[in-house]
């Protein structure tokens, strides 16, 4: 038997794969528009298949022609852009992704697991407390993509309800590292490229709010997560959704002290904020409302948890070698 990954040359499904390649799987990344230079270490040990999720037959198909019991769906449309062409956002983020649950239904999938965000949650002031969890019902924010993943948690509960489709939704509070330089996060991924170059930099004012709880996950740790999730026992999933996030949040300004611990004489421009960014109060984290995760790694047993520094060092020495 065989894994899929859609979206799977992505920022997170390329560290996926090698996840998945570390434990001897068999992976089929299945991406309407693939990114080689993400795969370009691993690609001839995975099989490429370009297809979109918005053609349910074609990935039908492919899950059956190559025996795939399981799936990670990450193909989206990511906030910047699904802003700018909410039709896109829609159609591969609602439409796709209803076509994935579907087609775990017509194949009979052993699992789905797909990714929702913190987006969904919105802005501080909805909520009577600083930090929220999945008891809390999103308050979604005006924001075509936070619409789109509350869609997909309600159609991949639907699924698991109705048709026994076994989906499990991770909301994810973010992640950071290589693989991803454009849009919201990826102008953080950005600035340690450029530092890892030896360039001077400015820190964004989306994560210039000092007191942000960021638990953002480092990517290749974050692919380990996703690895464990489609792989837990099914007896531990109390839930088809969990919170997913460090066990502990740090701050912007952990960060970057931490950045210059790890790059000594790292110049870094910051003009710390009173307030966050209008843009960065729609996502949980930079908005400053943190986001309990526990239950993921309380109910499903999960170990692993990121170190900030070691993977400040992982994403330079990753950016140097490439």
């Amino acid at each position: 038997m065989a894994v899929m990954i859609t979206g799977g040359t992505g920022q997170i499904g390329s560290f996926l794969c090698r996840s998945l390649l570390r434990q001897n799987q068999q992976v089929v990344v299945f991406d309407a528009k693939p990114n080689r230079d993400n795969i370009r270490d691993f690609e001839k040990k995975v099989t490429l298949v370009e297809g979109d999720i918005a053609d349910l037959q074609s990935m039908v198909r492919t899950i059956k022609e190559h025996q795939v019991d399981t799936v990670y769906h990450l193909a989206a449309i990511v906030v910047l852009e699904s802003r700018e062409n909410p039709l896109k956002s829609a159609t591969v983020n609602c439409l796709g992704t209803v076509n994935v649950f579907e087609a775990g239904r017509t194949t009979g999938l052993r699992r789905i697991v797909y990714v929702s965000s913190s987006a969904v949650y919105g802005r501080p002031e909805s909520y009577d407390t600083s930090s929220v969890s999945e008891d809390d019902v999103p308050r979604c924010p005006n924001d075509p993509y936070s619409a789109t993943k509350v869609m997909n948690e309600v159609f991949g509960q639907h699924y698991y309800t109705k048709f026994g489709v076994k989906t499990l939704g991770l909301r994810l509070a973010a992640t950071w590292g290589p693989g991803r330089y454009l849009g919201f996060t990826g102008a953080f991924n950005e600035m340690v490229r450029k530092l890892a170059r030896g360039e001077e930099v400015t820190l964004s004012p989306d994560f210039s709010y000092p007191m942000a709880p960021l638990r953002w996950i480092y990517v290749e740790d974050l692919g380990d997560v996703f690895s464990y999730a489609g792989t837990v026992d099914e007896v531990r999933i109390k839930r088809r959704l969990y919170n997913v996030g460090t066990r502990k949040p740090f701050t912007p300004v952990d960060f970057v002290n931490t950045l210059k611990e790890v790059l000594p004489g790292a110049k870094i421009n910051v003009t710390w904020r009173d307030t966050p960014t209008e843009s960065a109060l729609n996502v949980a984290g930079p908005s400053g409302l943190d986001m309990d995760c526990s239950r993921f790694y309380e109910d499903l047993g999960y170990q692993g948890d990121s170190n900030l520094k070691q993977s400040i060092q992982r994403a330079v020495e990753f950016e140097r070698a490439r």
